[in-house]
């Protein structure tokens, strides 16, 4: 899945539209954009339908899915089978809050969430281009480690800020450019 259709990042690593011929490397950082901004805010962004996810659910009053915001819910099992209808869902926060307190060995939920192609958010839009380029610049140029386009920034009447050279781009894991981890620390999961 993508966030945009591929004509849009077929131009933005400057091809035609049409032109096909990068599309491994378009699938490569984008897999990787994904994986890196699924793993800095522990949970995923790209749309699974009918995705299935076991839960080991002790006690407690909620459960936090790890893919939102959620379309539907399809069932959620316990570990007999039972379907357990007595929840209210947060929609855009994962949250699943149950309405009697009720423990379980196992919850099993299956459904849909995610953001499909064509509806991220511009910020969150924002923190993958930036990823999704430094991965395109670390396959064009070998590097296994991506290296940033951007050194400097120079704000009238503030002042320059540098970004290090160190092998990363300055941002706080690694891969992860300053301002997408910026723009993701809002998008961080919520534990329930």
């Amino acid at each position: 899945m993508f966030p945009v259709p591929i004509e849009t990042l077929r131009e933005r690593i400057g091809l035609d539209a049409a032109d096909a011929s990068r599309d491994d490397d378009i699938a490569a950082a984008n897999a990787v954009a994904f994986a890196l901004m699924a793993n800095y805010c522990d949970r995923h962004f790209d749309e699974v339908l009918g995705g299935l996810m076991e839960y080991t659910h002790v006690s407690g009053e909620s459960v936090s899915l790890p893919r939102y915001p959620v379309t539907q819910i399809i069932s959620a099992l316990d570990e007999n089978g039972g379907d357990f209808t007595s929840y209210h869902l947060g929609v855009y926060t994962g949250i699943i809050h149950f309405d009697l307190h009720k423990q379980f060995h196992t919850l099993l939920v299956t459904y849909d969430a995610g953001y499909a192609e064509g509806e991220f958010p511009a910020d969150l839009l924002t923190a993958y281009y930036a990823i999704f380029d430094e991965q395109i610049v670390a396959i064009e140029t070998g590097s296994t480690v991506a290296v940033t386009s951007v050194e400097s920034v120079t704000v009238a009447d503030v002042g320059t800020v540098r970004y290090g050279s160190s092998g990363s781009s300055g941002g706080t894991s690694g891969f992860m450019p300053a301002i997408s981890s910026s723009i993701l620390d809002a998008y961080k999961r919520y534990q329930a």
